[in-house]
């Protein structure tokens, strides 16, 4: 090599595996500082996870401990602030002293409501005897006529004979509304609804409306040729059954009170009565027949039901005062039967054999 020159190293003075290993050692220098820092974080963020825990923890000892104070303070301080003493042993079992625990003064409530309600729901028990007599000297005995109703103002209207008599329940006072002429007599009677007119039909065919008040005759309601025994109110409007086999609405308002008269029955009407609604009509005949009507739509051929499963005439009907698809007939001597229609269906619900006639 010439003196002055660039110095130019010479490759055989070199260590390969030294400088191989200065690499190697740098490169894993820079994980080690890597994964320091993430291990640093870490417990940082842990370090701070412990002290929030820590935080909340303290605080809530410290409103539980204020809560429990509270509490006992409530509890062991009556009204006046003074302290007391709960749960106070009062006595031994045996001790005479009435209990004042709330759990046992309920029970003993119910115990005697219990008792109550055994008594209040016992068997109706029916009367054996009458709760009062009346006299009623001439009055008819005629299974054909309907000679007693009593009004909702608690006052009963029955003819006697030829007269007819109110007796209120209230005073007991009794009082003549008329007397019939001309070998007449009253056949039917029935109170209207609101109990200011008594409808009452003769044995002349005659069918009278009568003010309740002022015991005076308000007009006469013309249409049938023979005894009227049977009839029905249903508002503003009354229904009567004749022995000439025919029935008539009357409009007791208007001038001309005959809104429709319809005739399928064959024998004499017996009884008649009005559903709670006022929607159907029932009619019982002579002939042991029953029909059903529509108010809306009556007509002498138009009926919704003919019921003929009685073997005596029908003179006892009522609807049922909760359903107003049930009926129920009762027949003559010859029947003795209670029999319970569903009109709606047109069926026999059920007959009950009474032993005796059903009026």
């Amino acid at each position: 090599m010439v003196k002055g020159d660039r110095f130019i190293p010479n490759r055989s003075l070199m260590d390969l595996d030294q400088a191989q290993s200065l690499l190697t050692n740098t490169t894993n220098k820079s994980q080690n500082i890597q994964f320091s820092i993430v291990v640093a974080i870490v417990l940082t963020v842990v370090f701070i996870a412990i002290v929030v825990i820590l935080t909340v923890a303290i605080q809530i000892a410290v409103v539980t401990e204020k809560y429990r104070e509270i509490i006992d303070g409530k509890l062991n301080l009556n009204s006046e602030g003074k302290a007391f003493r709960m749960l106070v042993f009062r006595g031994s079992p045996k001790s005479s002293r009435k209990s004042i625990r709330h759990i046992d003064a309920m029970r003993e409530e119910e115990a005697v409501a219990f008792q109550k309600g055994r008594k209040q729901h016992r068997g109706r028990q029916m009367p054996k005897r009458e709760v009062r007599v009346l006299d009623a000297p001439n009055i008819v005995n005629d299974y054909y006529t309907n000679i007693l109703d009593w009004g909702k103002n608690n006052t009963l209207a029955v003819a006697l004979g030829s007269e007819m008599y109110l007796w209120n329940a209230n005073n007991r006072n009794v009082s003549k509304l008329f007397e019939a002429n001309d070998n007449d007599r009253p056949t039917s009677v029935a109170w209207s609804e609101n109990t200011k007119f008594i409808a009452v039909g003769f044995l002349h065919s005659k069918l009278q409306l009568w003010d309740a008040e002022t015991s005076k005759p308000i007009r006469d309601l013309e249409g049938h040729s023979k005894r009227v025994a049977a009839i029905a109110w249903n508002g503003q409007m009354l229904s009567s059954g004749s022995h000439d086999k025919s029935i008539i609405n009357h409009d007791v308002r208007a001038r001309r009170n005959v809104i429709c008269k319809v005739k399928a029955h064959r024998a004499e009407i017996c009884g008649l009565k009005w559903s709670r609604r006022g929607n159907m009509l029932s009619s019982g005949g002579n002939e042991n027949h029953i029909y059903v009507w529509d108010s809306s739509k009556m007509s002498s051929s138009n009926y919704l039901h003919c019921f003929k499963d009685h073997c005596a005439a029908v003179k006892a009907l009522a609807w049922c005062p909760y359903d107003s698809d049930v009926l129920a007939s009762g027949g003559g001597t010859e029947d003795k039967c209670i029999k319970i229609w569903n009109v709606r269906k047109g069926t026999c619900i059920c007959s009950i054999d009474t032993e005796a006639q059903a009026r």
